[in-house]
């Protein structure tokens, strides 16, 4: 029963994840199509997070193709199948921040798209992200101008997104890594062979947390000053340069995560032609992902890039302070998208007027019910198998 009511669901989520590739390849077709002026961040960010999504489902579903087809046994405990759960477990992005941030992040990028699009009320231009005239009469309300700031903010939303991706973090701890591990060598790149740098996980856990901290504290500032022009306020185009950069981040975390399984599986392996002696090449890809080179066959305890799959080689008390931190920052950024919505909701109309005060409220409580179902769902695949599987 469970499974039947939950189908529609699933197949929405589905085809939600699957059009990703279509959703940025039509963004980046209308913002150079458009006959209004153009933002060139625009087109070029649209760009690469539609090559980025494009190549990373090429490589991802030809990568399923060539498990499919491959022996489902092998001499051993491992066979293909088994390698490549074990590396989509380790390379998804840990519950906590698909729960908080991916999900805060959407919901903004949702929130900001629609508070853009309401030109007849605010004005402006959607092509060139313009959300019209500032309501407190200082200048336009346009998000990627030249300046410091803008650069900023965009810097700080791809590296929080990328950096929450154990691939990227994994990579990061690796190429900077310890001591290598020679003896299980083959044709494994020879920096999967090292060690990662526990304080490198740490750090990137830490890095893409705090890289969260600017919508919070663009959102306080403006509301503060400009509570009653809270949908007026430069917020609309400061988030939507973090956002946008958040979104690139997402493209290029995917793609390193799907490179570096097929690397992996490559390296196993795993081709179109099997050769022999794979039985030994996937123990082999299987210890290098093994947390202990003292593990006891049967109980392996496998990781890449997440500081948890190594809390029992990190001080508890460094562990716990970076962990407390960052679910703290990413709890900050969730209510932020969610105030954010809740804000402009209340502020979208001047007039008092009982009628255009009931359409505020009921937007208001649309933009609150938009974070409550992209949460919920967020925080399902992070209890599943996020993204691609939904069993």
């Amino acid at each position: 029963m469970d499974c039947f009511i939950l189908l529609p669901v699933k197949l929405l989520c589905r085809a939600l994840v699957l059009s990703v590739p279509i959703i940025t390849i039509g963004v980046f077709v209308a913002s150079i199509a458009a006959d209004a002026p153009r933002s060139l961040a625009l087109n070029v960010t649209s760009a690469i997070a539609a090559v980025c999504f494009s190549l990373s489902y090429i490589i991802f579903f030809s990568t399923e193709l060539l498990v499919n087809k491959a022996p489902s046994t092998s001499q051993s405990e491992l066979s293909f199948k088994t390698l490549h759960g074990i590396l989509r477990k380790l390379m998804r992005p840990t519950a906590v921040n698909i729960a908080l941030m991916h999900s805060a992040a959407i919901v903004l990028l949702i929130t900001l798209g629609i508070r853009l699009d309401a030109t007849d009320n605010f004005g402006g231009n959607p092509a060139n992200l313009d959300f019209g005239l500032k309501g407190y009469g200082d200048g336009e309300n346009v998000a990627f101008t030249q300046s410091s700031s803008t650069v900023g903010h965009f810097v700080q939303g791809v590296l929080a997104s990328l950096l929450s991706y154990p691939a990227v973090a994994g990579l990061i701890a690796r190429l900077f890594g310890g001591k290598s591990r020679d003896n299980l060598s083959g044709n494994v790149p020879t920096f999967l062979l090292r060690r990662p740098r526990l304080s490198l996980l740490l750090l990137c856990d830490l890095a893409s947390a705090c890289m969260t901290i600017y919508p919070f504290y663009s959102l306080v500032k403006r509301f503060m000053k400009y509570s009653t022009d809270f949908a007026r306020t430069s917020h609309m185009n400061n988030a939507t340069e973090w956002v946008v950069g958040y979104v690139v981040g997402v493209s290029l975390g995917w793609l390193v995560t799907v490179w570096l399984v097929r690397t992996f599986l490559r390296s196993a392996g795993l081709s179109k032609n099997l050769g022999e002696n794979y039985d030994s090449k996937i123990r082999r890809v299987a210890s290098i992902l093994s947390v202990s080179d003292n593990d006891v066959v049967g109980n392996v305890q496998y990781g890449f890039g997440v500081a948890s799959e190594y809390k029992e080689l990190i001080p508890s008390k460094f562990y716990g302070i970076v962990s407390a931190t960052s679910s703290i920052l990413l709890v900050l950024l969730s209510m932020t998208s969610f105030l954010t919505g809740i804000f402009i909701g209340l502020t979208w109309n001047y007039q008092e007027e009982e009628l255009v005060q009931k359409v505020n409220r009921d937007l208001t409580v649309s933009l609150a019910l938009l974070w409550v179902i992209v949460t919920f769902l967020m925080t399902w695949f992070a209890s599943k198998k996020w993204p691609f599987n939904f069993d």
